[in-house]
């Protein structure tokens, strides 16, 4: 089983708001990018410090316009403009603990990389699952987070190393992300079992 701590908690209450104030019917990347920065906490605030174009305002205007759909949607004549005239959907639905596919992918895909850096003894182990898997997770390069921030000109790499030297104790150099990690049998049976409890489908 495992144990969240207060940040996890506060982190996926946030992102739930988000994605209700966005009329959402499920959570994906962009509403836990929203819910993390939304909180402002010290990973919040290195990472602010890192990028200072990566901010709220500037995140919530890149979900609220598609920013990174745009390209695709101008190669068929659909402009900026017309997006953000765009009426808003009727849907006003509390999206409770269902999430899109693409961010368990990206959840997933982080909790194992950042199992291989902990385990390897790069970085602390956590006693509880806190906040920070979230915040690899949605710097993950297929999670739609991290293609809004590309489209926003804000480079996802450099917010994960500043999340990654709030982890490393100090004086030391934060290590390399993985491009991969491939998980053992229990973990993959874990997220099976999580996926088809928590995806919508």
């Amino acid at each position: 089983m495992l144990i969240y701590d207060q940040s996890f908690g506060a982190a996926m209450a946030a992102s739930q708001r988000e994605a209700t104030r966005l009329r959402a019917g499920e959570y994906g990347s962009e509403h836990v990018l929203l819910g993390l920065l939304s909180l402002d906490d010290p990973i919040a605030r290195d990472a602010v410090a890192a990028q200072p174009t990566f901010t709220l305002t500037t995140v919530r205007t890149a979900v609220e316009t598609d920013l990174d759909d745009l390209p695709h949607l101008e190669r068929i004549g659909i402009s900026a403009a017309d997006v953000s005239s765009a009426p808003a959907a009727a849907r006003t639905l509390t999206p409770a603990n269902r999430h899109t596919a693409e961010w368990q992918n990206a959840l997933n895909s982080a909790s194992v990389k950042l199992n291989q850096l902990q385990k390897s003894g790069l970085l602390p182990r956590e006693r509880r699952m806190s906040a920070t898997v979230l915040w690899l997770a949605i710097l993950e390069p297929a999670a739609r987070s991290a293609k809004l921030l590309r489209a926003a000109g804000i480079d996802p790499d450099h917010i994960r190393t500043a999340v990654l030297q709030h982890l490393t104790p100090a004086g030391a150099v934060p290590p390399r992300w993985p491009a991969h990690a491939r998980p053992g049998l229990a973990t993959r049976l874990m997220q099976h079992a999580f996926t088809r409890l928590n995806v919508s489908t």
